[in-house]
């Protein structure tokens, strides 16, 4: 819906590529929300807040972000759709993430990515994906490290080019950082 507003910054972090029309984006979306009929199947309504809460983070709306999010995953717990139930932990996970609550983003990412591991082995690549950069950021290199190398494998099999490149990214990211502290820690003795 809005994958073409939002990029990802120098910090892997998503950002929009136009802050106006993300914007105007996200009220057309909150709109529709607003006027969908009682009677409408849930997964309209659920896909939407989950796009309106993935446009507020990239805004930096993280608290009206979580709020649409959490509206998304609650929908999607009820109607019992696993896959909908782990995209909507991991949009809620960088929500709580890029807010600073980086324990709440822990919980959602492990319970998403024990979920895929088990029920969605599809997913799996995406949660070790969100995860490693929330242990990258936490400062847990290794452990980021090895979430991000399994996805880049997964990734690789898949064939996705673009999702090869977001690993591959978030990959060079983490194995700077590694070589800082190593550098950081060489300089010390």
């Amino acid at each position: 819906m809005l994958q073409h507003l939002i990029t990802h910054g120098d910090d892997l972090r998503m950002v929009p590529t136009d802050h106006n029309q993300l914007s105007a984006a996200v009220k057309e979306l909150r709109a529709e929300l607003r006027a969908l009929p009682a009677d409408t199947d849930d997964s309209r309504a659920r896909a939407l807040a989950r796009w309106i809460g993935i446009g507020l983070v990239s805004l930096g709306s993280y608290g009206d972000g979580s709020t649409f999010l959490r509206q998304a995953l609650d929908l999607a717990a009820a109607s019992g759709n696993t896959r909908a139930v782990i995209a909507a932990e991991l949009n809620l996970g960088d929500a709580y993430r890029y807010a600073g609550e980086a324990e709440t983003a822990d919980v959602l990412y492990r319970k998403a990515l024990d979920t895929a591991r088990s029920q969605h082995p599809e997913l799996v690549d995406f949660a070790l994906q969100h995860f490693g950069k929330h242990l990258m950021e936490q400062g847990d290199l290794v452990l980021a490290h090895a979430h991000l190398r399994e996805a880049w494998q997964l990734r690789s099999a898949k064939g996705d080019t673009s999702l090869i490149e977001s690993t591959q990214a978030a990959l060079d990211r983490v194995n700077l950082l590694i070589g800082q502290a190593n550098i950081g820690t060489a300089a010390h003795c």
